[in-house]
Order: C-alpha cells, then structure tokens, then sequence
C-alpha cells in the first residue's frame, strides 16, 4: 500500500465532504480523487474505495463524474454565449446530453433548447430528451434503412407496441408506416429494429398476421383470446411451436368456425 502526503490525505477528507453535497461537486471531487490516486493507501482501486466508502456503484459514479463535466460544458457555452439561462439541478437531468456524447458546445446548444421547451425554467429529465432527440434529426437527419415488406420489431415510440413485430408498409424520409395485426402506426426509423429473416420465414410471419387480423376484425374477443394475441404479437420467430399453433387453432375455431 501507498503512503499519502499530510497534504493528501487533507485534500482527500476535503473531497470526500464535498461527495456529500450536490451532483456538481460530487462528480468533481469523484473525479479528482481518481486523477490523483487518492485512494491508494488503502484501495487497490477506485471501484473498491467508493464501494465501501460511499457505498456507491461504478455506474453511479460515472454518471455523477460525466453529470459534472457536462454541467461546466454547460455553464461556460452559457457564459461564451453571454446567456442567462436557468441551470441543471439535479444529475438525471443532464444524462441524455452526456448518454448521446455531445460536444461541449452541442451540449450547450441542447440545454439551451431544453429551457426553452420548459418556458425558461429548468427542464425535466423527459424534456432533455426530448431536445436531445430533436437537435440530433435536425443536425444529423436520420436516413430510412427500411424497404416495404420487410418485417421489424418496435422498441419503443408506440404505446402498448413495445417489442411487438410489425410489416412496413409505406415507407417516408424518416419514418414508416406500419401494419401490427390489429392497427396501424406512424414509426419513426430510430425506433424499428429490423428482424432477420430469410423470405421463407417473412412469408410465415406474413402468414401468421393473416390469422391474427382475420380474428381482430371479428371483434369483441374475450380477455383469453386478446391474452394469446398480444403473446404471439412479440414472438422473435417465424414458426409457432404445437402449444401455440393449438392455442391459435382452439380461437380460429372458436370465432370463425373453421
């Protein structure tokens, strides 16, 4: 083990008061007590030592750490800029900027955006993301990947579709429009991911949406049916195994009397 300087060990017990305060200087004096080594007279690493000192995970740590950096990026673009805008208060705020690994002055610019979004108050964690989101398509348009018929999953954007597969059926600049076995939505490319099948696999899944709309346009199914449906809408294969297919047969049976 390393033996600290009195001076060390006294910037240290400085450091770790600071941890207790605000995200700002927590993640400023997390991140000057790994520059500077100063847990190594008795840690073998820094992981180990906020463990067991501050109790705090790796990947806490690191948001705290990224939270602060972002947050200067923030304050001197603001300064440069000779704007008065409200400033983060709390770390979650700040983890879409630093998540999307913008530059300092994107990041000032994405703050900027967020205020204004919350009338000139300190935006939420929702409303940065948002203008993350937004100032990415406008700097970086989104190129659409998708063809129609090609079969995808939603992982997020559609409310009760997450991870549900769908067929695309209209394709636009940064968007498509897409048939679930029930409905159809407006998805932005960001949030389909496609799923990789050989065109005899695409041809069951286009088999297996047949059956499912041909028992949604009946209407009225019991919570059992709905129960199977929204089971098979998240399948992340093209054939059912024999549980499924009986169970899909019993309500084919059932409401269309084959």
């Amino acid at each position: 083990m390393y033996v600290l300087s009195p001076q060390e060990q006294q910037l240290r017990d400085k450091l770790e008061q600071q941890v207790l305060t605000g995200f700002v200087l927590r993640g400023q004096a997390l991140r000057t007590i790994k520059r500077l080594r100063l847990y190594r007279d008795s840690y073998d690493n820094f992981e180990s030592y906020c463990e067991d000192v501050f109790g705090f995970s790796m990947l806490y740590i690191e948001r705290c750490m990224r939270a602060a950096e972002t947050y200067y990026q923030i304050v001197e673009y603001l300064k440069t800029q000779g704007l008065k805008e409200a400033l983060p208060n709390k770390q979650k705020q700040l983890r879409p900027i630093f998540q999307a690994h913008l530059s300092p002055i994107e990041a000032g610019e994405v703050w900027v955006m967020a205020v204004d979004i919350a009338l000139g108050k300190v935006p939420s964690y929702s409303m940065v993301k948002t203008a993350v989101k937004t100032y990415l398509n406008q700097k970086y348009p989104p190129v659409n990947p998708f063809t129609e018929g090609q079969i995808c999953r939603i992982s997020s954007g559609i409310k009760g579709k997450l991870h549900c597969w769908c067929v695309i059926s209209e394709v636009r600049k940064d968007k498509c429009v897409v048939d679930t076995w029930d409905s159809q939505y407006v998805v932005s490319v960001e949030d389909l991911q496609e799923m990789k099948f050989t065109p005899a696999e695409s041809e069951q899944m286009l088999d297996l949406g047949e059956r499912m709309t041909a028992l949604a346009e009946v209407g009225d199914l019991d919570e059992a049916a709905m129960w199977v449906l929204r089971g098979l809408e998240k399948l992340n294969r093209s054939t059912l195994n024999s549980i499924e297919e009986r169970l899909l047969q019993l309500l084919e049976d059932e409401y269309l009397g084959y």
